[in-house]
């Protein structure tokens, strides 16, 4: 073989060689490909974080597949129409045909990563109020849960809140657990913790109890005697999530005393679900954790309440840029209930509310949003330096994608 031929045979391998590794590349790259417009939402691949925000127009529930497939649910609400003025709470999605636990049951039987054997390894219910746990026995219908936990632990108090289910259940294995808060051994990884020890649950309040931000300590946020607002929303379960420089917050339906004990331990989180869907939102609570997104699960004209949507929006609070996405923006009858029906009740419910700000509400900030409606997906890659938002399409099960927003870079975590 001569020099010339020699050299040839040399490029032709780089060439192969290069062209292997494009391939290799492409196909590695292919795996982690963002949501894309008009397409099915990819199915959860090993490694990522993923949370479904996911509509029913009656209430808040959202479901986690952890980095090793580990699954959650955190509440499932199902509020019954009742008596409510026209227009004041949105359709029910997908549509009326099935109750609401029913429809997040079939989410995520749909979405779970182990299909022929789809189980809840966790079911938490923040709080006793119906727009949160009314579901949960439509949904342990359809799969089983592994261990469910609320604020009480207690099996006569579950059976109560949440139906005869739950000691079938027991008697088929599930285990019945308190919420504590301070822990962060209680929500682990079920199926392979070693692969990800980047990835943690901080339990941060529940029954007025709050994290000191040191071990498993906690302090309680009222004196004995004295009377807690609102309390059973104040006495809503509350954690953060990190997955490497990733942080997320969600709270139920927290009440402001307890966002400001919370703040410092919570610190920066890059995604924020605003307590009590919407109607608390106190500034140092927000200037604590600056959130890169705002999620507001919205089941009534009321949420979130015109001085939160303010405060979203307002970058005197913190700087830089936000996203706010919404469940439920303008449905079919809200913006003319907003401005022209609001009955004394409501009104009485926002004191500061007045014909300009409901206008302001209708023209201004919802334009402002990143998205209105539909299931909000957060994807947290491998590692956790990047995450996208996906919204899903709300009418029907087939997942396809209406908007894809990021990716965003997660913030590393504020130093102790």
């Amino acid at each position: 073989m001569n020099i010339g031929q020699a050299l040839s045979s040399v490029l032709w391998t780089l060439a192969a060689f290069c062209a292997a590794t494009l391939l290799a590349y492409s196909a590695l790259a292919e795996e982690g490909v963002p949501a894309e417009v008009g397409e099915p939402l990819p199915a959860w691949e090993q490694g990522w974080l993923e949370i479904h925000h996911i509509n029913t127009g009656r209430g808040d529930a959202a479901f986690f597949i952890l980095p090793d497939g580990t699954t959650m649910l955190f509440d499932a609400g199902d509020l019954s129409d009742g008596a409510r003025p026209e227009g004041y709470i949105p359709p029910r999605r997908p549509d009326d045909s099935r109750p609401a636990g029913e429809w997040i049951g079939r989410y995520i039987l749909a979405r779970h990563p182990r299909e022929d054997e789809a189980a809840l390894d966790y079911a938490v219910m923040s709080h006793f109020h119906q727009d949160h746990i009314a579901g949960l026995a439509d949904v342990a219908e359809l799969l089983p849960i592994h261990a469910l936990l609320d604020r009480e632990g207690s099996v006569e108090r579950a059976k109560e809140a949440y139906g005869a289910f739950v000691e079938e259940h027991i008697d088929r294995g599930m285990r019945m657990e308190k919420f504590e808060a301070g822990r962060d051994d209680q929500l682990v990884l079920r199926h392979d913790p070693s692969a990800f020890p980047e990835f943690k649950v901080r339990n941060l309040a529940v029954n007025a109890e709050a994290w000191t931000g040191a071990g498993h300590k906690t302090r309680p946020r009222f004196s004995e005697g004295e009377t807690i607002p609102s309390e059973e929303n104040t006495l809503s379960t509350a954690f953060v999530m990190r997955y490497g420089d990733f942080a997320y917050f969600n709270g139920g339906d927290l009440q402001e005393p307890m966002e400001k004990a919370i703040a410092w331990v919570t610190g920066p989180v890059d995604v924020h679900v605003a307590n009590h869907h919407g109607s608390q939102a106190h500034p140092f609570f927000l200037a604590a954790l600056r959130p890169r997104v705002h999620i507001v699960e919205v089941w009534a004209v009321i949420q979130p309440r015109p001085h939160v949507f303010e405060r979203l929006f307002d970058d005197s609070i913190y700087p830089g840029p936000r996203d706010v996405f919404l469940t439920n923006g303008l449905w079919p009858g809200r913006a003319e209930h907003f401005l022209e029906r609001y009955d004394e009740r409501v009104a009485d419910l926002i004191d500061d509310y007045t014909v300009e700000l409901g206008q302001k509400y209708v023209e201004y900030y919802m334009p402002k949003t990143a998205s209105s409606q539909g299931h909000v997906v957060v994807r947290v890659e491998p590692g956790g330096e990047l995450y996208h938002v996906a919204v899903l399409d709300d009418t029907e099960e087939s997942f396809e994608v209406r908007s894809v927003h990021g990716p965003y870079t997660s913030r590393p975590p504020a130093p102790k």
